[in-house]
Order: structure tokens, then sequence, then C-alpha cells
């Protein structure tokens, strides 16, 4: 079984290397591909994608509930930390309790969007390794589910996501553009699909359309704007999705523009001379979104390299990011009670997201030994689908 993937992969991967990618490195998975070691990797994304084919892609349409604007096509999702207040007979306004995450949640289009962005990723990369025309029909089947179906695509904005009830007219928060996030892979899996035989420029283009409006939206918007000041992580995945985005539309000016001033708005004011990042060590996940965050630098790292810009050339960046990966080495395989900041839930995740944070980093920094800790520490298994891409 190992043998016909592997020599399946080496077949299609050809025709898909005329591109690099935006954050999927297609160079890279090449390499992968010809390398035997990553066969259960492959074998896992092939077992998921089958899993999956008679699976419906989940939409917006799939919510209960509506948004305010009583247009079921706007996503809708409430923010995870805020809960009704305690001191009033209808519990509004909501009030936040960070890092608790409300059950209410999980009801809205959070939950759809997270689905849509697993099954994506499993059917782009199971043809990206085998090149089975099934696994790309069904990538078409959700992108134009989601994109450009009328009956269930998505409008093209997040004025409701991340709600407060009882705030802003019901309306979203400028923290919901976060869950935009999921939609990074998009370009990567329609570059990757687009050598399939039912790829359609039209659909290509329909995509592309639907992004130029999102895109607008999130540089003209009130949450938008808001968002663009973030100091923490927040301001961080704005500023790679608005470059990501706008590489993928063909908006040189605006990609060029967030690709230059990333590392001034970005690096430099939230990592510490000694590799603290203060506005995610307030936070009741510390360790969560310091880790985060610094995923976030090494996507836009991996950005900005494929699209022929070093930000690893500027000295400085380059001591930021690694003095900010240094700072939670120490704490690695040790209990909760000794880092000295607060980690409420998930301190065992977060060890992990850390551990694959050590295996990307150490492409860039190989004279560090992350990788040596990470197969120290990390639990990953053979098959986990991050070996493929990094």
């Amino acid at each position: 079984m190992k043998r016909f993937y592997f020599t399946t992969i080496v077949l299609l991967v050809t025709i898909c290397i005329n591109a690099t990618g935006w954050v999927w490195d297609v160079n890279l998975m090449y390499s992968h591909a010809k390398d035997p070691t990553v066969a259960d990797a492959v074998a896992g994304i092939i077992r998921d994608a089958d899993k999956q084919l008679l699976n419906p892609c989940p939409t917006v349409m799939d919510k209960q509930a509506v948004a305010p604007s009583g247009d079921k096509h706007d996503y809708y999702s409430m923010a995870r930390y805020w809960w009704p207040n305690p001191e009033t007979d209808n519990g509004l306004p909501y009030v936040r309790r960070d890092g608790k995450v409300n059950s209410e949640t999980k009801d809205l289009d959070r939950e759809n969007l997270g689905s849509f962005e697993k099954m994506l990723r499993v059917y782009a990369l199971a043809y990206f390794f085998s090149g089975r025309e099934d696994y790309a029909d069904k990538g078409w089947e959700i992108l134009r589910t989601w994109f450009i179906n009328k009956k269930t695509r998505m409008n093209p904005s997040m004025e409701y996501s991340q709600v407060r009830m009882g705030h802003n007219d019901n309306h979203g928060s400028n923290s919901g553009l976060l869950d935009g996030y999921s939609f990074m892979i998009v370009p990567d899996a329609v570059q990757i699909l687009s050598k399939a035989k039912c790829a359609k420029k039209k659909d290509i283009d329909a995509i592309q359309t639907w992004f130029k409006t999102y895109l607008h939206w999130m540089l003209t918007s009130p949450q938008g704007i808001k968002e663009n000041k973030a100091k923490n992580n927040h301001g961080t995945a704005y500023h790679i999705q608005v470059a990501v985005y706008a590489a993928f539309v063909a908006n040189d000016s605006i990609a060029d523009a967030y690709r230059r001033s990333f590392a001034q708005q970005r690096i430099y004011p939230q990592v510490a001379d000694d590799g603290r990042q203060p506005e995610e060590l307030v936070r009741t996940r510390a360790l969560g979104y310091s880790c985060y965050n610094l995923k976030h630098y090494l996507d836009m790292i991996d950005f900005c390299r494929l699209q022929g810009d070093d930000l690893l050339s500027d000295s400085r960046v380059k001591k930021s990011v690694i003095s900010a990966i240094d700072f939670l080495v120490p704490y690695l395989g040790k209990p909760v009670s000794a880092w000295p900041f607060q980690q409420i839930a998930d301190w065992e995740k977060e060890q992990q997201n850390l551990c694959w944070i050590l295996y990307r980093a150490d492409r860039y920094f190989p004279e560090k030994g992350y990788k040596d800790l990470f197969y120290q520490y990390s639990k990953a298994k053979s098959k986990d689908r991050n070996f493929l891409l990094y």
C-alpha cells in the first residue's frame, strides 16, 4: 500500500510544481513526496479523505440561529469567552471570562467554518499526494458550496463574527476577524486543485472575486480597521490575512505594503528583549497564545519567502523570533506548575503545539537544534499530516 502511494504522488506533484504556493511550500511538499519516511502520513491523509467522501460540506445555512441581519448567508459566531451577565435578569450585556469557553458558541458558524477548513485541507493534500480525481471533485464541491453556490455561499464579510450579546447592537467585534484565519488555506488549496480535470477557470475567478470583496471589507469596515490596531495575536493574524488574500487576488500594492510593514508593526512591538510576548502572557492561556502568535510569525515568514522576500534577512527579526521561541523552550516537558503565568486549560495540548513550532522553526534556524527538541518532547505519530506540510 505504501509503495502505491509513493509511486502515485511523484507523478502528480510534478504537475503541481508550476507555482510555489502562498503558505504551503509546494517545492517542500514535492521533496516530501520523494521521501519514503512520510509514507505513513500520506496513507493517513488518504484514509481521512476516504472517510469523509460521503460527508456533506458544512455551510453557513446549517446553523439554527440567524444573524441579526436576518440573512442566513451572513457568517454568525459568538465570542468564545463572553457569558451571560449574572447581575441582570436577561443576562445582558454579556461579560468577559477570559479563557472560559461558553458552550453557546458551538451552535453557530465557527464550527461549520472549522469543518470546512479541515475537509478542504484533507482533500487538497490527498489529491496532491495521490492524484485521485475523486478527491479533487470533492475539494471543488466544497469550494463551490462555501463561496459560489447562491443557495449555500457565505456572504463575503464577518460583520456578525464573535458577537458579544448586548454590545454594539449585537453586531460582531473586531476580534471576530480571527475566525477568518480558516480561509488562509484556500489560496493554496485552489492552486493545487486547479490542476485537476474538473477544475474550471470560472470557479477560480468566482472565488477570487469573493476574496476581493472580503479583502475590501477587511480593509474598510469598522471591525477591520480596529483589528488592524490590535497589539497582540489578533493584529498579527489580521496583518497576515490581508497580505495573503491581497496576493491571491493579485493586489500587489496591498500585499507588498503588508509584507514590508510586518516586522515594524507586529514583531518589534510584541517581542521583548528577553523573548517575552507581554500581550500574550497577560492572558489566562498565556502559553497557548504565545504559541499561537509564533505560529502566525512562521506563517508570515513562509509566505514572504515564497513571495521572494526573506523576512529573516533582517537580523532584528531573526533575533526576535528566536528569542520568543527560546523563552518558551525551558517549559517543555514541565508541569503547568512550572509556568510562571496562567494556563488554565490545555497545557499538554499547547506543549505539543510548541513542539510543532520548533519543528517548523528548525528549517530556518538549524543551528538551534529545535528539531532535536521536537523529537524529544513531541507525541506526534508518523501519520501526522504536518509532516507533509513542513
